[in-house]
């Protein structure tokens, strides 16, 4: 009895053994010992709108897919093996776009040069990886400014003498119009990779673009992208789904009014002398023109247009109830600031002659509802637009509610800044960090 007890007792124990490791939690740092069998990412994210990015997964590697850049990113577990099925682009390629990048994760040593990568990374709480940034990146954060100041500023390579242009193969037959070979010197800093605007030929760049999502929740999804370079797939789904929770509340109270206003995006072109030559109006993105909808309002449905006598451009835009402006300051010496209101009339000439007249029979003019999403800009023109608003779109679409309910012009917006009321831009800098 007591050797049969033995046996089946053994016998347990062997079965015990064969079974995978459970990982209740994506891993932190790298993994001491390798199991085939062990699922290393138990904690998972997915695309569930039109966000720009999917992503897979296997046991050990997440396989990403920026539709938008056309680049493809195979992140596997730090201390297991690489794939074997996706080869990485050679870092000596000539090749024009579609890279494919192998990189282990999660991520503790990254170089920055990406407005809406650094928000997430601060939102997951991940800040203190950022070891690097590109030479010319700003930020709207005092806490990401002040980290960003102690830190070494990397280089754009833009080939070598005897590589400084390539062939694109973006045919069948190659093509020979001739470009130029971009990607970020590193070599120095031991980085693992830089998060950044745009698909660069570089084995170690990551394109983060939320600005181009077609989908205002598809936008705030790619925390979900950023998060799967640190393992932070938990952490990221319920901030997600927070943001997710409060967009989906907003939109219900707000979206089914009968009278809607009309909104839309316009700029003067000032050339550095003080000329104006001309006003544009932009066509609206699709993720904004979804956005002001589920706000109650309508986004002007034209096309991108130029304009060289006022009063066709003041035609143009006589149905706005708001206007967006998209302008641009340019500096006497070169560069460019932020418009204020006088830049206003003075660049949409609503004080020539006859101007005042044209502009009153506009409803943003005579409304004082003209903005712009510069509220929240660093001394170096950076502007939170292009970081958190890319990502807490809840925050955004109250925005647009404020814009469109307002009579009179909204002040108590977080990101738009209403000119005709002279709302002074909220300029933010390293010592406000706190």
């Amino acid at each position: 009895m007591i050797f049969r007890t033995n046996i089946c007792l053994a016998a347990a124990l062997s079965a015990l053994m064969l079974l995978p490791t459970v990982i209740r939690a994506n891993e932190s740092s790298c993994v001491a010992s390798y199991d085939s069998s062990t699922d290393y990412f138990p904690d998972k994210v997915k695309s569930l709108y039109a966000s720009g990015f999917d992503i897979t997964y296997t046991k050990n590697a997440k396989y990403i897919h920026n539709t938008i850049s056309g680049e493809t990113y195979v992140l596997y577990q730090c201390g297991t093996p690489a794939p074997s099925d996706v080869s990485p682009t050679p870092a000596d390629s000539l090749q024009v776009g579609n890279w494919a990048k192998v990189v282990a994760v999660p991520g503790s040593k990254i170089a920055l040069d990406s407005a809406p990568a650094s928000a997430a990374i601060q939102l997951l709480g991940v800040q203190n990886t950022v070891a690097a940034a590109y030479k010319y990146f700003a930020v709207t954060s005092p806490c990401m400014q002040k980290q960003l100041d102690g830190l070494p500023r990397i280089q754009q390579n833009f080939g070598t003498p005897s590589n400084r242009r390539r062939r694109s193969s973006s045919s069948s037959g190659g093509d020979s119009r001739l470009v130029r070979r971009v990607s970020y010197d590193t070599s120095s800093l031991s980085l693992q990779w830089t998060f950044t605007t745009y698909g660069m030929s570089d084995p170690y760049s990551i394109a983060v673009n939320p600005e181009d999502a077609d989908d205002m929740l598809g936008k705030a999804e790619w925390i979900k992208f950023i998060a799967a370079f640190y393992n932070k797939e938990a952490e990221a789904n319920e901030i997600f789904a927070g943001i997710e929770s409060r967009y989906n509340a907003l939109k219900a109270s707000f979206a089914s009014g009968t009278t809607k206003k009309t909104v839309g995006l316009a700029r003067y072109n000032k050339v550095a002398n003080g000329t104006v030559l001309g006003w544009s109006i932009d066509k609206v993105q699709p993720w904004l023109a979804q956005g002001l909808a589920d706000a109650g309002l309508s986004a002007y449905s034209g096309d991108t247009a130029s304009f060289r006598s006022a009063s066709d451009f003041y035609s143009a835009i006589s149905g706005w109830d708001i206007l967006i402006d998209t302008s641009s300051e340019p500096l006497p010496y070169g560069g460019a600031t932020i418009p204020m209101w006088s830049n206003l009339v003075s660049g949409y000439g609503f004080t020539s002659s006859g101007g005042q007249d044209y502009a009153k029979s506009i409803p943003a003019v005579d409304n004082s509802a003209i903005y712009r999403s510069d509220l929240i800009s660093s001394y170096q023109n950076a502007s939170d637009y292009s970081e958190h608003l890319q990502i807490q779109v809840d925050d955004l679409l109250g925005d647009f509610i404020k814009i469109g309910s307002a009579s009179s012009g909204a002040k108590d917006t977080k990101w738009y800044r209403n000119l005709p009321q002279h709302v002074p831009v909220n300029w933010v800098s390293a010592s406000d960090c706190k």
